[in-house]
């Protein structure tokens, strides 16, 4: 019977392969762990706020910093004699800081009618993602909405601050405001916030909506996303009770973007937010 023989490694050898399978796992480790920490597009927003400085016609740019990137920001002084507050704007999924539907109106509008606007540059997945690729970001742009808060607080000391977000921005606007213990913000407002999928903690708007004591307004259309429409008595529930300023208003034929009734969507935001303020944190521009 013939046997087969088995070499047996000598001490290099052993040793050489001791340290690829301590190395492997380290190594896998590490690579996961600069995923998770870099896992928005930086080139493509690169090029997306390069376009935005090309194109901007209404509203000054504003680069701000989070985690050690640089991202834009879009400020809109307000066009009346009175500086009402500073109301942070983000966008839904894959868009920016000066998309034409809603988050372009939002910012013109609202300078109008007495409000600063700063609309700022959420995380980009590459083009083509999911949605589940954009939920991976949402613990990601906590940071960037911290950057915007910082910087109407530092910025604007004396005025009301204030959030609102669309779509996936008001999912990742829901997260960040739940792990605020002290919020510097006064108020924020849900527009066709969505229930998703997910087995994310981050992305469980409904449970997150508990944790937040502030006034929130949350505004959906009649004709809104499937996700949106199911869970409208549960949001107007949660935030009632959560705080008595809370407020739910429901555009009777509007879509997920608001299509043709941007003013109408303004007009709601502008009078709830009106009623959120004290009338002596109003205060009037001075001229250098």
């Amino acid at each position: 019977m013939q046997h087969e023989q088995l070499a047996h490694p000598n001490k290099k050898q052993t040793l050489i392969m001791l340290k690829k399978r301590l190395l492997l796992p380290l190594l896998f480790f590490l690579t996961s762990q600069l995923g998770c920490a870099f896992a928005a597009d930086l080139d493509r927003e690169k090029h997306v706020a390069e376009s935005i400085k090309d194109s901007i016609v209404v509203g000054d740019v504003l680069m701000l910093q989070s985690n050690g990137a640089e991202f834009i920001g879009l400020v809109n002084l307000d066009h009346s004699n009175t500086n009402r507050g500073l109301v942070i704007v983000l966008h839904g999924m894959g868009s920016n800081p000066n998309a034409p539907q809603i988050i372009a109106p939002l910012r013109d509008q609202l300078a109008e009618l007495g409000w600063i606007s700063l609309a700022i540059q959420l995380p980009l997945a590459p083009t083509g993602a999911s949605i589940d690729d954009y939920l991976a970001l949402i613990n990601e742009a906590s940071p960037r909405i911290q950057a915007a808060v910082d910087y109407s607080r530092n910025t604007y000391p004396s005025l009301p601050c204030f959030i609102v977000a669309h779509s996936l921005g008001a999912v990742m606007a829901t997260q960040y405001l739940s792990t605020q213990q002290e919020s510097k913000c006064q108020a924020a407002v849900m527009i066709g916030l969505p229930t998703l999928a997910s087995d994310l903690p981050e992305a469980q708007s409904l449970s997150l909506l508990e944790k937040i004591q502030l006034p929130v307004l949350d505004i959906y259309g009649s004709q809104d996303l499937a996700s949106v429409q199911k869970t409208a008595s549960s949001r107007a529930a949660t935030i009632m009770e959560s705080n008595p300023l809370s407020r739910q208003v429901e555009i009777i034929g509007a879509d997920h973007s608001f299509t043709g009734l941007d003013e109408v969507l303004i007009r709601a935001i502008h009078s709830w937010l009106s009623q959120i303020i004290e009338p002596d944190t109003q205060i009037k521009k001075t001229t250098n």
